[in-house]
Order: C-alpha cells, then sequence, then structure tokens
C-alpha cells in the first residue's frame, strides 16, 4: 500500500506484475483497497483500472513466456520458489485440456491458479491468440471487479475502519475478502457436487 501511496499508478501496475508472476502477495486485497483509494479520492477509477489491468497483463504473459520458452523441467525446478509444484501443474493442465480458454479466463478469480494457468498454457501449446484473448479479457474483469468492489463499498470500510491504523484497515480487507472467496468457492464446490 505504501508503494501504491508512494508510486500512484505505476506502483500498482508493478506491484501487480509481480503478484501475477507468483509473489506471495494478495492481489485482491490490494485491488480493493485501491478502489478505497478511489473512494477517498486519492486515485481515479479509470486510470487505476488502466494500471491494474497493465500489470495483470503483464504478468500474465511473462508466465506465459516463462511456461513457452523454458519447458517444464526448468518450471518445475525454478517454480517451488513461486509455489509451483508438479501436482499443480497436473491440476492446470487436466482443466487446461478439458475447458481451455475459461480456465485461463476464470483462473484469476481463484487464488494460486492464476499464478499457474499461464504457465501451463506455455508448456501446453496454446497458440498466442488464445492464450492472449482468455487471458487479457480475464485480466480486465478481475481487476474491474475488485477496483469497483472497493470503490463502492468505501462508505461502509470507513464507517467500519474510523479510527483504525490503514495496517488494520487493509487487514480487515484481506481476511473479509478471503471469508468471501472460501464462500464462493464452497458454494461452487457443493452445487457441482449436487448436480452430478
Amino acid at each position: 500500500m505504501h508503494l501504491i501511496h508512494h508510486y500512484g499508478y505505476i506502483g500498482l501496475t508493478g506491484i501487480l506484475v509481480l503478484g501475477i508472476v507468483g509473489l506471495p502477495l494478495p492481489d485482491e486485497t490490494i485491488l480493493t483497497a485501491v478502489g478505497y483509494f478511489v473512494y477517498r479520492g486519492d486515485l481515479a477509477y479509470f486510470p487505476a483500472l488502466l494500471a491494474g489491468a497493465a500489470g495483470g497483463a503483464i504478468g500474465i504473459t511473462l508466465s506465459y513466456l516463462v511456461g513457452a520458452l523454458l519447458g517444464r523441467p526448468l518450471v518445475l525446478r525454478f517454480g517451488r520458489y513461486l509455489h509451483i509444484t508438479d501436482k499443480s501443474l497436473l491440476r492446470v493442465e487436466t482443466y487446461l485440456e478439458r475447458y481451455g480458454s475459461l480456465t485461463l479466463f476464470g483462473g484469476f478469480f481463484i487464488p494460486g491458479v492464476r499464478h499457474v494457468t499461464a504457465i501451463v498454457a506455455g508448456l501446453g501449446g496454446m497458440t498466442w491468440a488464445r492464450f492472449a484473448l482468455a487471458a487479457y479479457a480475464g485480466v480486465c474483469v478481475w481487476v474491474t471487479v475488485f477496483i469497483t468492489l472497493g470503490r463502492f463499498a468505501g462508505p461502509q470500510i470507513t464507517r467500519v475502519t474510523d479510527g483504525l491504523p490503514m495496517h488494520e484497515v487493509f487487514s480487515l480487507l484481506g481476511v473479509s475478502l478471503f471469508l468471501l472467496l472460501c464462500s464462493l468457492i464452497g458454494w461452487a464446490a457443493w452445487r457441482r457436487r449436487h448436480k452430478s
């Protein structure tokens, strides 16, 4: 948050590049906090969306190139530093074979998956055009959802967090988003199980 406050839109772009490439950063919390900054008037809405989309697009492109250029042995050897394991690669490969572009698009909304989908797409030889269409559309929707969520939740966040230090505000946002994502994933799993 300090980087975003100090460097503005360039800081946001840089943080999202690092987060998408695989550093353990709370991307959804960061984007929601950016939406809160938009609500407070510290950042403008459309430039924040553009900076976020640019950061996500650069990060996902780098991940795709890592998969396409380095190959599986090198990705597995160095991927452990970015929490990429053989098991996670196999899981995403299975989904990409079955659902292709939809997995790449929707992977942005599942923490841990978005870090691997582009690498697997590169490893699996997905064409650049197919990758770019799904990935860039996914990043735009993902960034827009979370920044807009933070923007519209701004009054409630302010009411709940008045008097709290900023690091506690963002911790509260992170926990709330984590619980929301867990609830959505649990609901989706429950629904899928009951459809079978």
